[in-house]
C-alpha cells in the first residue's frame, strides 16, 4: 500500500518544485517573456469587451418607465453614463499600471507579492481572497457562456429553442440552461491548456469576435428602431446636483467594481512582457479606448429597443433569441449562430485569461510541490460546480451584488501594493528571499507572517463592511455618511489604507534589504543585465541549497565568491536605457 501511495505521490509531484516555488511562480525567465503591445492590448481590449461591460449601463443608468410610457430618470442620462466611464476608465487604466509595475520589473505575479506584504506564510491570506474571488467569477461568467451555447444551438434546432423544462420549479434553471452550462464547460477545458504565454492570440480572437458582434447588434437595434438611438441618451435629469453628484461617484464606483479583477491580476500578466512599457502602452489603448466602445453600444442598444419595443435588453445573448424568437427563418437563424458563436469565443477568452489562470496561479503559490497553472485553472473551472451559478441569475440573491462590492477588500490590498512598492520599497524587492521557507528570509517577519500588515489591511476593510452588508441585505438600516462611503470606496477606502500603511511602517520600518546582484533566475536580457546592475547565473550559482531547494535558486549568500566578477562587470558596463 505504501509503495503504490508513493506512486501516486511521485506522479503528482511536479518537477523543479518545493515549498515556495515551481516553474510558474519563479520570475519569468526571458525565454517565456513573449507578451507585447498586441498582447496586452487585446487582454485589456477583451476584457472591455465582454458581455459584462456590455451590460454594465444597466446598474449605471437607474430609470422607471410608468404605466403611460413615460420615462424617469433616476440618476444620470446615457450621455453622462458614457462621460462617467471615460473618467472610470481612465483611473482604472493608472491604478492598473501603477499596481502592474512589480510585475513588469520583477516578473512575479501577484501571489508571490503578497509574500513580501504579509510574509512568506501570511502570503495565503491575500491570496484566498482573490481565489475565492476567481472561483465566483469563474462560475459567473461560464454560466453567461452556457447561454451564448443555447444561442448556438437554437440556430440549428428550433425544437431545443423552444426546449420544454422538465424540471420542477424548485430548481432555479432550466434543462435548456444545463445544457448549455455543461458544453461550455467541455468545450472550457482544452482551451486551459494553453500556456498563458501563448493566450495573445486567443485573446485578440475573442475580441475581435465581440467587437463586430456588438457592432453588428448595436446597427440591428437603430435600424429596427427607425434610425432612433432612442430617448436614454438624452433624457431630462431630474437628481438634484447633490444626488446627481453622489450618482458620479457611485457609478465610478460600480464600474471600477466591474473590472477590479482585471486590476489586481494585472502583474501576474504583466510579468510577460518583452518590455516594460509594452504592458502600459496596452493598458492604455485598451482600457481608453474599447473600455468606451461596448459600454456605448450596449447604452444605445437598450435605448433603442426600449423605444421600439417597451422593453430594454441589456444582455447580448437575450437579444439573438429575441430575432429567432420573432421569426424562425435562414436570416434570424444565421444571424444568431455567427453572434452566439462571437459571443462564445468572447466569453471563453476572458473567463480563461482573467478568472482560470489568475485563480490558478493562486492555488500554485499555496501548494506550489502539487498545483501549476494548468492544474490550478483546471481546480478553478471544478470548483465552479458546487458554486451553483444559476443561482447567481435566476432568483432574487443578492449574491452578484455582493461580489461586485467586493471592491472592499481588493482596493486595500491595491492601495498597500502600491504604497509599499513606490514609497516603502522604493522600488526595491529582494527576489530569492521570495523563496525561502525559512527565517533567513527578509519576508519571514514573525513567524513567517507580518502582522502589522494583517492589521492594517483589516483596518483598511472594516470601513467598507456595512455598506456590504446593507448592500446584501437592504433591511439593515446603516447611516447616510457610512453608505456614501462605501459608495465611494474606490477613493475613500485606497486613501485611508494608503496613509494607514505608510504611517505603520514608517514608524515600524521592514527591512528592505538590497536587489540581487545575480540573476538565479534567467529573467532578464543581456541589456536588462547591464542596466540593473546585474550578472547572468552561473552552474555554481544554481547549486542547490538544501534539500528542499529550488533546483533554478542560487545561494543568494554566497556573493562573496564573486564579489570580484561583479566589480569588474559593474566597471564595464554601459549605461543602457532599457523601456
Amino acid at each position: 500500500m505504501a509503495g503504490v501511495l508513493g506512486k501516486i505521490h511521485n506522479f503528482l509531484v511536479l518537477d523543479e518544485s518545493d515549498r515556495t516555488s515551481n516553474k510558474d511562480l519563479v520570475p519569468m525567465p526571458v525565454s517565456r517573456r513573449k507578451w507585447g503591445i498586441y498582447g496586452f492590448t487585446s487582454y485589456w481590449t477583451l476584457l472591455c469587451l465582454c458581455m459584462s461591460t456590455w451590460s454594465g449601463g444597466s446598474l449605471l443608468l437607474l430609470y422607471d418607465v410608468g404605466t403611460d410610457g413615460g420615462l424617469t430618470l433616476l440618476g444620470m442620462n446615457g450621455r453622462q453614463t458614457i462621460g462617467c466611464i471615460v473618467l472610470a476608465n481612465f483611473f482604472v487604466s493608472v491604478v492598473t499600471i501603477v499596481n502592474s509595475v512589480y510585475g513588469s520589473e520583477y516578473h512575479i505575479g501577484y501571489s508571490v507579492f503578497q509574500r513580501i506584504i504579509f510574509g512568506m506564510r501570511g502570503s495565503s491570506f491575500g491570496v484566498l481572497i482573490r481565489a475565492i474571488l476567481s472561483v465566483v467569477w469563474f462560475a459567473s461568467q461560464a454560466w453567461l457562456g452556457g447561454l451564448c451555447v443555447n444561442v448556438i444551438i437554437s440556430s440549428w434546432s428550433e425544437t431545443y429553442m423552444n426546449l420544454p423544462n422538465t424540471f420542477p420549479e424548485s430548481v432555479p434553471m432550466t434543462r435548456q440552461e444545463l445544457i448549455g452550462f455543461v458544453i461550455y464547460m467541455v468545450i472550457n477545458a482544452p482551451i486551459l491548456m494553453v500556456k498563458p504565454e501563448y493566450f495573445d492570440h486567443i485573446l485578440a480572437a475573442g475580441s475581435f469576435c465581440m467587437f463586430f458582434v456588438g457592432l453588428g447588434i448595436t446597427i440591428w437595434a437603430v435600424v429596427d428602431n427607425g434610425g432612433s438611438n432612442g430617448p436614454l441618451l438624452t433624457a431630462k435629469v431630474t437628481a438634484s446636483s447633490t444626488d446627481l453628484g453622489w450618482a458620479w461617484i457611485t457609478n465610478l464606483n460600480a464600474w471600477y467594481s466591474f473590472i477590479i479583477a482585471g486590476i489586481s491580476n494585472q502583474s501576474d500578466f504583466s510579468r510577460f512582457n518583452k518590455r516594460p512599457r509594452s504592458a502600459y502602452i496596452g493598458i492604455l489603448i485598451g482600457v481608453n479606448v474599447m473600455g468606451i466602445i461596448i459600454p456605448l453600444m450596449g447604452i444605445v442598444t437598450a435605448s433603442a429597443l426600449l423605444e421600439k419595443y417597451g422593453e430594454s435588453f441589456w444582455m447580448p445573448n437575450d437579444i439573438c433569441m429575441f430575432w429567432m424568437q420573432q421569426n424562425y427563418n435562414a436570416k434570424s437563424r444565421a444571424a444568431g449562430f455567427f453572434a452566439g458563436l462571437g459571443l462564445l469565443i468572447s466569453q471563453l477568452g476572458v473567463n480563461c485569461i482573467s478568472n482560470a489562470i489568475s485563480g490558478g496561479m493562486d492555488l500554485a503559490s499555496i501548494f506550489p510541490r502539487y498545483i501549476n497553472i494548468r492544474r490550478g485553472s483546471l481546480l478553478i473551472m471544478i470548483l465552479a460546480w458546487p458554486t451553483q451559478p444559476w443561482l447567481f441569475y435566476n432568483t432574487t440573491s443578492a449574491f452578484l451584488t455582493v461580489m461586485s462590492s467586493f471592491t472592499v477588500f481588493i482596493t486595500p490590498l491595491i492601495a498597500m501594493f502600491v504604497c509599499d512598492y513606490f514609497v516603502i520599497r522604493k522600488g526595491v524587492i529582494k527576489l530569492s528571499d521570495c523563496y525561502i521557507d525559512a527565517s533567513s528570509s527578509i519576508y519571514w517577519y514573525q513567524g513567517g507572517i507580518n502582522w502589522k500588515n494583517v492589521v492594517c489591511f483589516l483596518c483598511g476593510s472594516a470601513p467598507g463592511l456595512p455598506g456590504l452588508i446593507h448592500s446584501a441585505n437592504p433591511n439593515i438600516p446603516i447611516s447616510t455618511g457610512i453608505y456614501r462611503f462605501f459608495c465611494g470606496s474606490f477613493i475613500f477606502q485606497f486613501a485611508v489604507t494608503f496613509a494607514l500603511y505608510f504611517i505603520i511602517n514608517t514608524i515600524f520600518k521592514p527591512e528592505i534589504g538590497e536587489k540581487d546582484q545575480i540573476d538565479y533566475y534567467h529573467t532578464y536580457t543581456e541589456k536588462e543585465l547591464q542596466y540593473y546592475n546585474m550578472i547572468a547565473a552561473d552552474s555554481d550559482d544554481v547549486a542547490a541549497r538544501s534539500d528542499d531547494s529550488s533546483r533554478y535558486l542560487a545561494d543568494p549568500t554566497d556573493l562573496s565568491l564573486r564579489n570580484g566578477k561583479m566589480e569588474s562587470d559593474e566597471k564595464s558596463a554601459q549605461n543602457v536605457v532599457v523601456l
